[in-house]
């Protein structure tokens, strides 16, 4: 009867600690279909800018939704027979099955299009600068060209690598940018006190300007259209050495792929020194985003997609600065695709359901 005792409590053991599993299981399953989304995305985003370097057109896929039904089963047994030794055998088996259901919706219609063609607005560049995201990291991708206004007319500096001057010209504009940012001398703020205000980069503070000057700011900034944010560097301010005035121009997401796919072997980008007037720059990279083409995968390669038969990745940089930069660049060209492409998803579209 002792022996009959122990093994019943085993087997009661065994079954309890069997329950236990299911939790566990359940919760590494959660945590590793959150990594496949965003891998999964993170890779369509290096898909598509390969897609653009070869000038082929570009797709999105969106995952709507996963459903996963989890089977957890402990069967068990006791055998033997009545004798001398009065011998029993306890037979304990356990299974565990899953059966994920992944719903993919082709991004595509009238209303991705329009998303996508359309140039991105202030809105979503002052939300990204308010994050603390350094200026130049935002501009670089994100900026068509700045329009600068001059005694002889406005001259737009253009964000072309095939523009040499032009291109060297944005770069340093940008450069100065970040020095004042660095310096903690940048303001973004909104003009003017109506909704919908828009906004000013400066270096002074909108707040303590005079009320004419508030006004004639806000007048430029609504005079602008909604893809252009107002420039606005007083020579009396800091960094005055080198006073702007003008407009930074935005681009839309397609531009935003085609310049990064166009800069891999196209229009390679080219280092550009700061202006003799500027201040000291943390980080100032010679890619927007270093995306490197490979035959092989890289083996320390963060992200890595492949096309035409060739491998395109985000890796560490030369130092320690470059590998931040495009780590943080990358992470914003993401946070520009949630903003973009992935509210589509949720509307009425046909969906694939693949069921394992």
């Amino acid at each position: 009867m002792t022996r009959l005792l122990r093994t019943l409590l085993g087997s009661v053991g065994l079954a309890a600690l069997a329950g236990c599993v299911s939790p566990v299981a359940m919760h590494r399953a959660v945590l590793e279909y959150d990594r496949t989304v965003s891998r999964v995305e993170t890779e369509l985003l290096l898909l598509n800018i390969a897609r653009a370097r070869h000038h082929h057109p570009i797709h999105f896929t969106a995952i709507s939704g996963i459903a996963a039904t989890f089977d957890f089963r402990v069967t068990g047994g006791l055998g033997g027979g009545v004798g001398e030794t009065d011998a029993l055998a306890l037979s304990l088996e356990g299974t565990a099955g899953e059966s994920p259901t992944v719903s993919i919706v082709p991004v595509q219609g009238e209303e991705f299009t329009r998303r996508l063609l359309t140039p991105l607005d202030e809105a979503k560049f002052e939300f990204l600068l308010h994050q603390g995201v350094e200026p130049a990291i935002l501009v670089r991708p994100m900026a068509r060209g700045l329009l600068v206004e001059s005694e002889g007319g406005p001259v737009t500096l253009r964000n072309d690598p095939g523009q040499p001057e032009s291109y060297t010209g944005f770069r340093r504009r940008v450069l100065q940018l970040s020095a004042l940012s660095a310096a903690q001398q940048l303001h973004v703020a909104p003009i003017g006190a109506e909704p919908g205000a828009r906004i000013a980069i400066c270096n002074f503070d909108p707040g303590r300007a005079t009320h004419a000057e508030r006004e004639r700011l806000a007048a430029r900034a609504r005079a602008l259209p909604r893809n252009a944010v107002l420039v606005d560097l007083h020579a009396s301010g800091p960094g005055g050495d080198l006073p702007l005035r003008g407009q930074l121009l935005l681009r839309n997401f397609k531009e935003i792929l085609a310049f990064l796919g166009r800069s891999i072997v196209e229009q390679p980008e080219f280092a550009v020194g700061p202006d003799p007037r500027t201040g000291p720059v943390p980080r100032n990279p010679v890619h927007a985003l270093e995306i490197r083409e490979t035959r092989e995968r890289p083996p320390d390669a963060g992200f890595a997609a492949q096309e035409r038969s060739l491998w395109y990745s985000i890796g560490p940089g030369e130092d320690a600065l470059a590998s931040s930069w495009n780590h943080e660049a990358f992470d914003v060209l993401y946070q520009l695709y949630q903003l973009t492409v992935t509210d589509v998803a949720a509307s009425p579209m046909p969906m694939i359901t693949i069921s394992k």
